[in-house]
């Protein structure tokens, strides 16, 4: 993108009939755009034709507000006189495109005129704002659209700045509680405002929630009916900017949120955390009421995870019955039956994951409890491979499974045979994934006042402790690209910077303003205020910048960029605890010895900045969250950004796809862009790339330097998954979540080597996928119908780089939100047309 000052001697009238200020640089960079695609890439020259544009119309209309079409017409004639014919007729046929786009989404939309908003976001992406986040009224009609779902999200995550405005507190230390009073938010609907931006009864529902809150954990010296009058009378208006900051964050697909505050925020359910850890005792009383609990968070809209391990064994007695226990096993079937009849918070089926402990007797069963993905279905399953393990392993002793009852040894199992069977079972059904006791706990800031982790959210990056919930949220890497004055990309990391301060700040207001759905876990996440903010739009990055994802250079800018985004949420959460106070567990953590939750403080030859004082800061001021940092699964924000998913290459180049009115091809923004660039886009190489499953690794005719760039998921072999995954945790405080793809005739030893690959680098847990791993999933390549189109299927894989589930009833497993199909991406089950997921 070519950025510029705005020409501001003049206005324009909108397609909508509004006037708005006349901007150079929309010019230049359509301009620019033309004379890329015919291989004249010259920012110069964009920029000299441009300022010949803006010479024209101000010539033309000294005395009137000229339109858009009468703009884009005299940039043609500007085209044609400058003798860039090529140019021109590129021009042309972009208005075109972009006048039938705009058309698209007006459909799509149910609207007559898009706004400037609905321009930002792709097809593809409205459809999703559509299909899952925009509200509707009885009739399933449209009553939103983006730039309003955006607008009600920023203002309500604004809340929590205004409540710690220092006009709120006692700056004596002296706590003044005040009494609930009643208030009735529906008597204020839209009338009072920050700023320019109305509070709607649920904004003002979350106001009221935070100020009681606050009366707990801080202290207020204004009573409610004072505060409420501030407010009512438009005195925290400054805080307008604060909205318009995160706003913008959004709007300009750098920053997104996860599914709940999008859904949630300004709406009904109020919830923004999309992670929850619940605990399970060994009596009925708790399994029924965690099996509650479960219940009441997937209606509010996420997921869970639990530990089975204290349950004990199957066979074991019960004494209250004179019987014998049934085992976990059977108890998770009853969580999925559950999970199987509610749905999360009318947006997404409910998700689990369900953890057993290596060293419980009935590991075994359990590691082939997903065998043929027949049970279970509505389960991640992983094992906890515990501390002692590796040292049987290594030393071929015998590794004994103990009652979690009464820590008696029940038997003895050969290790190498279980982690074998772990392995076998991952080959045959891609689950158990595997979480690895030492390394989660040797970075957990809590670790000695609360004991070891040992649960994660559904998708195994959230590592969190029992009624602990997480907020997430992805930065676009991608976003971050510019040109200079020669077209060549660079990282713009300044940018980079304030973006990740105010992503940090975002999050952390989602803890403060979101409403939780049980009591245990308000005061739990309140006490450790984790948040995670991570990465998305990685494999469009480095296509951008000629980086080949399976390459040292590669790692190296994946290793630089993650450590620059850890250390900058550091600071605004130092930033955050002295204006808002620290963590409340701040001194029941070892962030008081100035310790830091990632590998990478340990390894001073690799700091870029300066850790020690980011140590020093945080023993001096605090720190305002217990993690700052975890890599979640991307499925539908990244598509609302209209990047690549989280740090995963890009799934596949091309695809085609047939519609009544034709066939299109559609392909990777960023590889278009070089094709062009290099003389070489043209029908027959979209053609080839689709024979090729989504690839140019096999064409022979493509540049050996443009197939080392534009690899993809299945071009990367899996020690290269491997090695991402490791290059990434080393600067996380948590864990990500991350496919390591296999191809169908890995072998299971060869999967045995990346699982051991992956406890040697220090990643902290592990998903494996094999191609057609599942026995439900057909086992398809990308080839021609007889009319030479490619199947259905075919495009599918060629779009995402995976095979397809297939279930025994009705063909391909449909997504049961749009119908598409699903496929296994990010560790997840997901879709590819509208974003949902299993364990989203």
């Amino acid at each position: 993108m070519i950025t510029g000052q705005a020409f501001e001697v003049m206005n324009i009238r909108k397609r909508d009939g509004s006037i708005a200020p006349f901007e150079l640089n929309k010019i230049t960079n359509a301009i620019y755009g033309a004379a890329t695609e015919v291989g004249q890439k010259s920012v110069k020259l964009a920029k000299a034709l441009s300022d010949n544009v803006v010479s024209e119309v101000a010539k033309r209309f000294k005395d009137k507000v000229p339109s858009v079409e009468e703009i884009q017409d005299i940039v043609e004639e500007v085209l044609m006189r400058e003798g860039h014919p090529k140019i021109a007729k590129a021009y042309i046929l972009y208005r075109e495109r972009r006048a039938e786009l705009r058309k698209e989404k007006a459909v799509v939309l149910e609207k007559e005129e898009i706004d400037e908003v609905d321009k930002v976001f792709d097809i593809n992406a409205l459809r999703v704002l559509k299909s899952r986040y925009l509200r509707k009224d009885d009739k399933r009609k449209l009553i939103e659209t983006p730039k309003p779902l955006f607008t009600r999200i920023a203002t309500h995550i604004t809340l929590p700045d205004v409540i710690y405005d220092e006009r709120m507190y006692d700056i004596d230390g002296k706590q003044k509680i005040h009494p609930d009073e009643e208030f009735n938010p529906e008597e204020f609907h839209n009338k009072v405002r920050i700023g320019n931006y109305f509070l709607n009864q649920y904004h003002l529902e979350a106001l009221k929630r935070m100020y009681d809150r606050m009366n707990h954990w801080h202290q207020i010296k204004l009573s409610w009916s004072t505060f409420f009058s501030m407010i009512k009378n438009n005195e925290f208006e400054e805080y307008e900017n604060n909205l318009k900051e995160f706003y913008n964050l959004m709007v300009s697909r750098r920053f997104m949120p996860n599914t709940p505050a999008i859904a949630n925020f300004g709406a009904v359910l109020g919830m923004g955390s999309a992670c929850f850890v619940l605990g399970i005792d060994d009596s009925m009383e708790s399994i029924m009421e965690t099996l509650r609990n479960a219940a009441i968070i997937f209606k509010s809209g996420g997921g869970v995870g639990y530990n089975f391990s204290h349950l004990r064994n199957e066979g074991d007695v019960v004494s209250t019955s004179c019987g014998v226990a049934s085992g976990p096993i059977s108890f998770m079937t009853m969580f999925d039956k559950m999970t199987e009849v509610i749905k999360q918070g009318g947006i997404r089926r409910g998700a689990n994951m369900g953890i057993l402990n290596g060293n419980h007797p009935d590991i075994e069963k359990f590691i082939k409890a997903k065998e043929g993905n027949k049970q279970l279905r509505n389960f991640n399953i992983s094992v906890l491979i515990m501390p002692d393990f590796w040292e049987h392993y290594n030393q071929k002793k015998p590794y004994p499974l103990r009652n979690p009852r009464t820590g008696q040894v029940v038997k003895t199992v050969d290790p190498e045979k279980l982690f074998d069977e772990i392995v076998y079972q991952a080959w045959e059904s891609a689950e158990p994934g595997v979480i690895f006791f030492d390394y989660v706990n040797k970075f957990n800031p809590f670790f000695d006042y609360l004991g070891p982790i040992v649960t994660t959210n559904p998708c195994g990056e959230v590592l969190l402790y029992p009624n602990e919930s997480c907020n997430l949220g992805s930065i676009n890497v991608w976003s971050f690209l510019k040109e200079d004055d020669d077209g060549n990309s660079a990282y713009d990391w300044e940018a980079l910077k304030e973006n990740v301060k105010l992503a940090t700040r975002f999050l952390d207001n989602i803890i403060d303003v979101s409403k939780h759905p049980l009591p245990q876990i308000e005061e739990m996440t309140l006490a450790t205020r984790k948040i995670g903010l991570g990465v998305m739009g990685l494999g469009d990055a480095m296509y951008e910048l000629r980086l080949p994802y399976n390459s040292d250079e590669g790692r190296k800018f994946m290793g630089k960029l993650m450590q620059f985004i850890n250390y900058y949420s550091k600071v605004e959460s130092i930033e955050l605890a002295k204006t808002r106070g620290k963590l409340p567990y701040f001194d029941k953590s070892f962030y008081k010895d100035g310790k830091l939750p990632f590998a990478g403080a340990d390894d001073k030859k690799s700091w870029d900045f300066d850790w020690g004082k980011i140590s020093e800061d945080i023993k001096k001021y605090g720190i305002r969250n217990g993690y700052t940092t975890i890599i979640a699964p991307t499925g539908s924000i990244s598509m609302i950004a209209g990047c690549s998913s989280g740090i995963e290459p890009v799934y596949s180049l091309v695809f085609e796809k047939n519609v009544k009115v034709g066939s299109f091809y559609y392909t990777n923004h960023v590889f278009e862009k070089v094709m062009k660039q290099e003389g070489l886009y043209d029908e027959k190489l979209m053609a080839d790339i689709c024979k090729h499953g989504g690839r140019v690794s096999d064409i022979p005719w493509v540049p050996k330097d443009l197939k080392e760039i534009f690899v993809t998921a299945m071009d990367t072999v899996p020690e290269d998954h491997i090695r991402a995954l490791a290059t990434f945790q080393k600067w996380v405080d948590s864990s990500i979540s991350k496919t390591c793809n296999f191809p169908a005739n890995a072998t299971v030893e060869y999967m045995k080597k990346c699982y051991l690959l992956a406890y040697e680098l220090g990643c902290k847990d592990v998903t494996v996928f094999r191609d057609s791993s599942i026995q439900d999933q057909v086992l398809v390549v990308p080839k021609k119908k007889n009319n030479g189109e490619l199947s259905e299927r075919s495009q599918l894989i060629a779009a995402t780089g995976s095979s397809p589930f297939q279930s025994s009833e009705d063909g391909l497993k449909e997504c049961p939100e749009c119908k598409s199909y699903l496929v296994n991406k990010e560790g997840c089950l997901s879709c590819t047309s509208c974003g949902w997921g299993l364990c989203k």
